[in-house]
């Protein structure tokens, strides 16, 4: 399994391939990982897609389970992985740049937690409780 430390954030993040074959990259939790279960926190799936005919590649990291769907946004989530079923990697350093994507993905200060229940922030230079309408009708 590969596990390199990001400086900036002091956090161990590790990379794995998962029982259908997707890389997941992800922060490990050692203290909550055990011989055969393997912590990682705010997971996603390394995703590879062609930009053109060029052959050019674009990698978006996709998170496994989406904030939106938690109750307290800036929570973290961890998953508990059975080592039997993933395939370790031996790569000893990210790239300085998909390290940035995965670290600014999960950055509290980026998170929007938008307004309570039937609370609605106004947007800048309009009327509080005024309509826009959507559609030409």
């Amino acid at each position: 399994m590969s596990d390199t430390t990001d400086t900036t954030t002091n956090t161990n993040i590790t990379s794995f391939l998962d029982a259908v074959g997707r890389t997941i990259v992800g922060t490990l939790v050692a203290e909550q990982t055990t011989d055969s279960i393997l912590a990682i926190q705010n997971p996603v799936v390394l995703h590879v897609v062609p930009q053109d005919q060029s052959g050019r590649m674009s990698v978006q990291l996709l998170p496994i389970f989406f904030r939106e769907f938690l109750a307290d946004k800036t929570a973290d989530v961890t998953f508990f992985f059975k080592k039997a079923t993933i395939t370790e990697t031996s790569i000893e350093a990210f790239d300085f740049r998909l390290q940035a994507q995965y670290t600014q993905m999960f950055n509290k200060s980026n998170i929007f937690v938008p307004p309570a229940a039937g609370q609605v922030a106004p947007v800048a230079g309009q009327a509080p409780n005024s309509v826009i309408n959507l559609f030409d009708e």
